[in-house]
């Protein structure tokens, strides 16, 4: 477990521990994982990766929790809790809201309705198109088999 010593200043910013987590991700990850001898060495990958990591670490910075001592907890009893609501006023009425949404809801019905109309205006065009041209091959077919049986029998 040992990255190239070209990396050495990027992992002096890292702690041991994420160290050690990318190793483990680099050489054991589901896609592509990379032999320790490719860990090992430099590649463009594991310097991409390095970089993130000290990013993210950076990033990250430790929140430190103030501590409380039985004793605080003792003195701090006698505070009060004071709950305050707030009210904000609404900027409509329920009716107007609802008005608005039955508007909404109307307008795009009626557009889906048009939407719809032409589509189907559209599709009954081209089907009409093929029905006409099956009938046209039907009726040659029903003259091609009547010429056909009409010169069998003279």
């Amino acid at each position: 477990m040992v990255f190239h010593e070209n990396y050495s200043n990027l992992l002096t910013q890292l702690p041991p521990s994420l160290i050690k987590a990318g190793w483990n991700r680099l050489t054991t990850r589901k896609k592509n994982p990379l032999s320790e001898s490719e860990a090992s060495s430099i590649s463009p990958i594991i310097e991409a990766f390095l970089k993130h990591k000290d990013v993210c670490s950076t990033i990250e910075a430790p929140v430190s929790r103030p501590e409380k001592s039985p004793n605080s907890l003792l003195c701090n009893t006698n505070i009060q809790v004071i709950k305050t609501q707030e009210v904000i006023a609404p900027q409509y009425s329920k009716e107007e809201v609802n008005a608005r949404i039955k508007e909404a809801t109307d307008n795009l019905c009626q557009e889906f309705i048009k939407s719809t109309k032409e589509t189907l205006k559209t599709i009954k065009q081209q089907k009409d198109i093929e029905c006409n041209q099956i009938k046209i091959d039907m009726n040659n077919r029903a003259k091609n088999l009547f010429e056909i049986t009409l010169k069998k029998y003279i």
